[in-house]
């Protein structure tokens, strides 16, 4: 069977750019009987670039200003900035503020109603203490790391063992290394699909077998920077403490192999790993999906337009367009509501939970409907207006600016006449263009797996750049001649599903149907969260 795993070898020079129950339901403000938005005045909604980007920086400002981040492991930050970076990580509190930010702007948008939060239940890992120190010659010193989430856990005191070079971890690299016991692996990845090595998952296992008791990985992001690394939770906890360095850093510590390196990967994980000793293990931590409704003169019919809300890092480039673009989605259509008179199908938003750890709350959205109501899912996806670069890399390990938008961008659009022509107008301004158009049943990201896999019509795109994942993905790496013009093709792409017969577009879905169901087997969590208060 074609899978996701198997997929990644062949896909590697085309998709480079593609770039468990619980819970419940739970209102969130709003004065009225059904939970809707707050009333006033209502404000006139602007253009589309002013108003994704009003949101986005909205969205940024509860990330770096929160109060509530409570990840923050070092008293000197200044000196050891990754022991505090923030980020609304799933599980923590800043991961659950934004959520909370995004129902207070649902709130404020007059016809938006049955505004409510789904808490899920999922594995959490949470570090306490980590850190990594290299001797390289004069005694052990401070390297700046960051961990490799679920990977491992060490005691508080952490681990020390004497270095040995890996390579990229695959199969020469290891008969040559020998016995690794009590030795702690430097290994090298590289980035695609992402930020996320596909195919490290079994060499990590590989160098734990061996005897390391700690691992060290460098990527080939620019520079120095650390690129964050996805985890998939349906893995369970894993057993090689791991942290992530700058490639500049990787070499400096591969040049000293053989001398000592003391790594701290100290923390607690809840889940229901029955691998895990009962005594690493806690209660299941949560995540959320933040729910909002625009009802339709059919409520048998509904749109689904979705985006993630966690992520590792601040994260501006990677999920800052699709949470503007939605705040402005849901405003643009509820002025046309109050204008026009109720739109011909029920619109549902949704902000989803657990992205970076593939816990896709879109799945546990979507499985509390009958697929029979669902005319598409439309997916804000990850990159989607990426300030582009070119190769060679400069002196300085930066790459150049192409002075345009990403070209690593995949807009993934079920086999599905009506969608592709949808679609196919929607994104046809020059400005958002080149992007790949890869069938779903070949590769679908992200959250259109599971909704394309279940069956669903399913429009969205992703992509990603340079910095994806790391700490310089700020608002510098958003390309915004490009904002305006990609909220206005979403907001095209569910204008064109509105006008839609509903029935027609399910109907023309067969095909799809018939190629995501071979992908049904990975499209995890496909139960309902919690039950959903209906307009």
């Amino acid at each position: 069977m074609l899978t996701f795993r198997n997929l990644i070898p062949a896909l590697t020079a085309a998709c480079w750019l593609a770039a468990c129950g619980g819970g419940g339901s739970d209102p969130v403000g709003g004065s009225d009987p059904d939970n809707g938005g707050s009333g006033g005045t209502p404000t006139a909604v602007g253009d589309p670039d002013t108003e994704t980007w009003t949101a986005l920086q909205g969205y940024m400002d509860v990330i770096r200003t929160s109060s509530k981040f409570d990840e923050c492991r070092t008293d000197t930050p200044q000196a050891e900035p990754w022991k505090c970076v923030r980020g609304p990580r799933t599980g923590t509190a800043l991961g659950h503020a934004v959520h909370d930010w995004l129902a207070a702007q649902f709130r404020a948008i007059p016809g938006i109603t049955a505004v409510q939060i789904q808490s899920f239940d999922l594995p959490i890992f949470t570090p306490l203490r980590y850190g990594l120190e290299v001797d390289f010659g004069s005694g052990l010193e401070n390297v700046d790391a960051f961990p490799w989430y679920y990977r491992g856990l060490t005691t508080l005191q952490g681990v020390s063992g004497p270095l040995i070079d890996v390579g990229d971890g695959g199969l020469i690299a290891q008969l040559t290394t020998g016995d690794l016991s009590g030795k702690i692996a430097v290994m090298d990845i590289s980035l695609f699909l992402n930020a996320e090595d596909g195919q490290s998952a079994n060499q990590i296992a590989q160098l734990r077998a061996k005897g390391a008791v700690g691992l060290i990985i460098g990527t080939d992001a620019p520079a120095n920077d650390i690129a964050v690394q996805n985890y998939d939770i349906a893995d369970g906890l894993r057993w090689l403490p791991t942290v992530i360095v700058g490639p500049e850093d990787a070499a400096r510590i591969r040049a000293v192999e053989g001398g000592t390196a003391h790594v701290t990967v100290a923390g607690t994980y809840r889940g229901g790993d029955d691998s895990v000793p009962q005594s690493l293990v806690g209660q299941y931590g949560q995540s959320r999906n933040t729910v909002a409704v625009l009802p339709g003169a059919d409520p048998d019919n509904i749109i689904v337009v979705g985006t993630p809300l966690n992520a590792w890092l601040t994260a501006a480039g990677e999920r800052g367009p699709g949470v503007g673009m939605i705040v402005y989605l849901a405003r643009y259509f509820a002025e046309r509501a109050r204008e026009d008179g109720p739109l011909p199908y029920t619109i549902w938003f949704v902000g989803t939970g657990a992205h970076e750890i593939y816990g896709f709350g879109i799945n546990r959205f979507l499985s509390c409907f009958d697929p029979e109501r669902i005319v598409a899912y439309v997916h804000l996806g990850s990159g989607l207006v990426y300030k582009g670069y070119t190769e060679p890399l400069l002196q300085d390990g930066n790459p150049t600016p192409t002075g345009g938008m990403s070209q690593t961008r995949t807009l993934a659009v079920s086999e599905n006449s009506i969608l592709q022509s949808i679609s196919g107008r929607a994104f046809s301004d020059l400005i958002l263009q080149p992007y790949f158009a890869l069938p779903p049943s070949l590769f679908v990201p992200g959250e259109n797996r599971g909704p394309y896999a279940q069956g669903i019509p399913t429009i969205g795109m992703n992509g990603t750049n340079a910095y994806f994942h790391t700490l310089r993905d700020d608002e510098s790496q958003i390309h915004r001649p490009a904002l305006g013009p990609m909220a206005l093709a979403f907001r095209e792409t569910v204008q064109g599903l509105l006008d839609a017969d509903a029935d027609a577009v399910r109907s023309a879905n067969s095909i799809a149907a018939v190629l995501g169901a071979a992908l049904q087997d990975e499209a995890l969590y496909w139960e309902c969260a919690g039950a959903l208060q209906q307009p």
